[in-house]
């Protein structure tokens, strides 16, 4: 697969008009402050970041990782892709093709193919988690990332959006199937299914803002190199970037729609009042997060019931050390407790009875045992 044109100073050009406009840049308030200007997420002090907060992993894209952008095989290596046909829940697919037929008109140069947009939104959020969203495309359950409080591999973002799509008054979080944090959405928010809402919950608003995200810079993501840096600006990780290759690489030959997810509508969070930890999210990581806990609850009966297995060997082995001495004192008693109890009875060794000397013995009773023959005296001599 050709490079194309190389990769040398990429003009990044930030649209300055169009649905969710950047016309806030260079401003010192407001969300603006988290985005540079060529309209991509910085911290406070003004630090390249991920569009869902993360830190970044490397400053620059790797050269490997340029050079292997246009072979497949040297991406799929870690991705873990698997062998069979590949589907996608039908709602999202129906929200990715629609960004890039969408920007396919607006954005021509930037040829950006639905698979693309499809990669990226299954690591972010397996495509809506499974395509748990209503007819209008709004997620059934909140989709959050960590609480950007700079706690671990999160920068920390001040609340910028008045907890209106994270439902945090304090700290910004990602949302929706795209992962946007707040102030990265006000420069992308976008309108997918025409409804004139702009929120990132919706799969399509949020698929097309992110399309329009992937496109900004000037970038062709027909080309591999540029396709790579236009995914390494989206999150500033190597390995991310070769997934998400990958992934729509596969992606690309074809796909089948499956059927959403019908969960149960669940509403907002309601803004913390805390700073929350990084890493915890309300509604779809609650399998997650109470699957641990329930095991505990479950898996203490069988530990509880193993101890009980286990100190049956620990209590077996005092009987079979006790079993010797009670078994040797058994040994004795029972030869003293058997002969007297059964043994007198018919122990009268006698199997006959001897008469009394000098008298002329009467046959035994029925019964009685017989007459001993008398071998003491020999027969008397003529």
């Amino acid at each position: 697969m050709a490079w194309g044109a190389p990769l040398l100073a990429l003009p990044l050009m930030v649209p300055a008009s169009g649905i969710g406009g950047l016309s806030l840049l260079g401003h010192d308030t407001g969300p603006a402050r988290y985005l540079d200007a060529q309209g991509q997420p910085v911290d406070a002090q003004g630090n390249p970041l991920s569009v869902n907060g993360s830190l970044p992993t490397g400053d620059s894209i790797g050269e490997q990782l340029l050079a292997d952008a246009a072979n497949a095989d040297a991406l799929n290596g870690n991705a873990g892709l698997p062998s069979g046909p590949l589907g996608i829940p039908g709602s999202a697919l129906k929200a990715y093709t629609r960004a890039a037929d969408h920007l396919a008109a607006s954005q021509p140069g930037c040829n950006l193919h639905w698979s693309l947009v499809a990669s990226i939104g299954r690591i972010e959020s397996n495509h809506a988690r499974g395509g748990n969203v209503d007819v209008a495309g709004y997620t059934r359950a909140p989709i959050l990332g960590p609480v950007l409080n700079g706690a671990g591999p999160v920068a920390a973002i001040s609340d910028t959006d008045g907890g209106a799509f994270d439902g945090d008054t304090t700290w910004d979080r990602a949302v929706g199937p795209m992962q946007f944090i707040p102030s990265t959405w006000q420069g992308y928010a976008s309108d997918g299914n025409g409804d004139g809402e702009r929120n990132p919950n919706n799969i399509y608003d949020a698929t097309l803002g992110a399309g329009r995200y992937l496109c900004s810079g000037g970038l062709n993501t027909a080309d591999p190199a540029q396709r790579a840096t236009a995914v390494f600006r989206y999150n500033h990780s190597d390995s991310y970037v070769r997934t998400v290759l990958a992934w729509a690489e596969a992606y690309a030959k074809g796909v089948h729609p499956t059927t959403d997810q019908q969960g149960p509508i669940l509403a907002a969070p309601q803004a913390p009042t805390g700073g929350g930890a990084p890493g915890e999210v309300p509604v779809p990581q609650v399998p997650p997060s109470t699957d641990p806990t329930s095991p505990p609850s479950t898996s203490n009966p069988p530990s509880s019931s193993n101890p009980p297995s286990s100190s049956i060997p620990s209590t077996t082995k005092p009987p079979s050390s006790s079993n010797p001495p009670s078994s040797n004192p058994p040994s004795s008693n029972p030869p003293s407790s058997e002969p007297p109890s059964s043994t007198p009875p018919t122990t009268t060794p006698p199997d006959c009875v001897t008469p009394e000397p000098g008298t002329t013995p009467e046959p035994p009773a029925e019964g009685e045992p017989p007459l001993c023959e008398d071998t003491s005296s020999e027969a008397p001599t003529p």
